[in-house]
């Protein structure tokens, strides 16, 4: 009974996402992390693959990715962004590490 109840929180712990600001979340979806827009009920609409290290502001989401095994920053304008937007519309990038130092200058 003692090992059951130190599994159940385990378990639930390992269904949430690893990273949330709603909306948006980092799941995972055939053995693949991403950074997805959430429509709720685990519903999302995905906006970059494989994310390292996200960090945020009121009006940005800036992230390193590995897309395709090809590191690159990221940055997504949240103002822009909603669930009927296309992704080209608001997800920046690849950039390389001074490009995006100079872009967050």
């Amino acid at each position: 009974m003692r090992i059951f109840l130190v599994l159940i929180p385990l378990l639930l712990n390992g269904c949430s996402p690893i990273w949330e600001e709603q909306p948006y979340e980092v799941y995972y979806i055939g053995g693949t992390k991403k950074l997805g827009y959430s429509l709720g009920q685990g519903t999302y609409i995905g906006r970059l693959d494989e994310p390292i290290n996200i960090k945020s502001n009121e009006k940005y989401i800036s992230a390193y990715a590995c897309p395709h095994k090809i590191c690159a920053f990221y940055y997504i304008d949240k103002t822009k962004d909603n669930k009927f937007a296309e992704h080209n519309e608001f997800v920046y990038g690849p950039y390389k590490k001074v490009q995006f130092a100079a872009i967050a200058k």
